[in-house]
């Protein structure tokens, strides 16, 4: 029989980030620079410099990710990514969060 193992972690051991993540539920709209795509656990998201973030990390959201590389997004681009709420995939039926995606190439 398995030792039962105690539960003593404290705020020390958490595992900590130092990502910001914009959380598009709670904000209207995000406008800022494209610094670069980022690799993660699940492929990869944006990462942009806003006015109030050096680094700002989008959401690895496929219809988010998608418009960006639909734009061809670059680095030093000016972009303004806004919410327009949940969407019924007209393939899979399914919901998912849709954008309206700005992109300035200057």
């Amino acid at each position: 029989m398995a030792e039962k193992i105690e539960d003593n972690f404290s705020e020390d051991d958490k595992v900590q980030t130092d990502m910001t993540f914009w959380n598009p539920k709670e904000d209207k709209e995000v406008i800022g620079l494209f610094k670069r795509w980022e690799e993660d656990a699940y492929g990869g998201h944006a990462v942009v410099q806003t006015a109030e973030k050096e680094e700002l990390h989008l959401p690895n959201l496929t219809a988010l990710n998608g418009r960006l590389k639909q734009g061809n997004v670059e680095e030093g681009n000016k972009i303004k990514v806004i919410p327009t709420g949940e969407k019924k995939s007209e393939k899979s039926g399914r919901m998912y969060q849709d954008f309206d995606i700005f992109i300035k190439k200057e």
